[in-house]
């Protein structure tokens, strides 16, 4: 595999790292206002599922699994990536999350990535008022609870600070507003609402008016397009109904 295309294929993974816990209500459009930590369940039932695709072509997929663990949340992320290059598999990416959630704040995560190989674990608990983490035989310490990079979780509108959970770095991210639009999900066209995540990451996320993620884009070092597709996001018919 070429650098510039390694470069790309990096960048892929790292973007499609970011994200978040619950839900809000339409009144966090309000600038006074802040997300709200109601039941995932009855947000997005038990899992949420997207495709991946780069220049028009589906390269992976991402899927979000949510269970009772006592009285805890369980939160479990997979995301699968591969780039062929003239009909062979040139390139293989795994990641994978556990963590632990209660009240709409991180208890602890484990994640584990391959990349093309090289494989490493990232391992994050609360301790105090603050966090520990360690990478390998790094350690790191900070003085608040923070939300890892997963955007199931809406509330990380209100941070500058998320967890890398593909780095165990902790990033510095500034999340604006930009807009309205039309998102295509399994149940139809949705109004969403943009945000631009920018400083040490740099990606789109939307989210519903009930706080549902929905989409995510971002642009490849070449220039290309890579964005998530929404193949489950809307909950299950129950929740669809009561949430509108």
């Amino acid at each position: 595999m070429t650098r510039r295309r390694r470069m790309l294929v990096r960048s892929l993974a790292i973007t499609l790292a970011v994200a978040v816990s619950p839900v809000w209500s339409a009144a966090a459009e309000r600038p006074d206002s802040r997300p709200q930590y109601p039941d995932p369940f009855e947000l997005y039932g038990p899992d949420i599922a997207f495709d991946v695709y780069r220049k028009g072509d589906k390269v992976g997929f991402h899927e979000v699994r949510f269970e009772q663990a006592g009285d805890s949340l369980r939160v479990v992320n997979t995301f699968q990536l591969e780039i062929e290059v003239l009909f062979f598999t040139a390139f293989r990416y795994r990641y994978h999350s556990d963590s632990r959630w209660r009240d709409g704040r991180l208890l602890q995560l484990t994640a584990t990535v391959n990349d093309n190989g090289t494989k490493s674990v990232i391992q994050a608990a609360r301790d105090g008022a603050g966090m520990a983490i360690r990478t390998g035989e790094d350690r790191t310490a900070v003085d608040s609870i923070l939300f890892p990079t997963n955007h199931w979780n809406v509330a990380v509108l209100n941070q500058t600070r998320v967890l890398n959970t593909l780095t165990g770095r902790v990033n510095a991210v500034n999340i604006e507003r930009r807009g309205r639009e039309e998102i295509a999900t399994e149940r139809g066209p949705v109004m969403a609402t943009r945000y631009a995540y920018t400083g040490e990451i740099d990606a789109e996320v939307w989210y519903d008016d009930q706080g549902r993620w929905v989409k995510l884009r971002f642009r490849g070092q070449d220039g290309s397009t890579v964005e998530y597709a929404c193949r489950r996001c809307q909950g299950h018919v129950g929740a669809h109904a009561a949430n509108g």
